[in-house]
């Protein structure tokens, strides 16, 4: 399942854009990065795109923001997180197998 926008989710995209502008980042490569022009995203992150920018907004969050798994002990996009619980179950490897069951318990993608 993909991050659900919560009301309170209305400017943290614009603050994960930010944070990975001031961490160095470029907008050009953000954009890339996103899947979006570079004109387009950078009109959204002023407020000046005149359609809507929910897809935008949902495409960002799922990107850029992070969940601790707590089976791997570390974050995770949000959209990482999602491939993979989301996936078939991994029979053919125990390992991923123990993984992809602890998903299924997650809360991490579905909050």
């Amino acid at each position: 399942m993909g991050a659900i926008i919560q009301s309170s989710d209305v400017n943290h995209w614009r603050e994960l854009i930010q944070a990975k502008l001031d961490a160095g980042g470029s907008l050009t490569a953000l954009a890339q990065e996103l899947g979006y022009a570079r004109t387009s995203l950078s009109l959204a992150f002023r407020g000046k795109y005149k359609g809507s920018t929910d897809k935008i907004e949902k495409r960002v969050i799922e990107v850029l923001s992070t969940v601790e798994c707590p089976y791997l002990d570390k974050s995770i996009t949000t959209a990482q997180c999602s491939a993979f619980s989301e996936r078939e179950a991994p029979t053919h490897n125990p390992s991923e197998m123990r993984h992809w069951r602890q998903c299924r318990k997650c809360k991490g993608a579905k909050a």
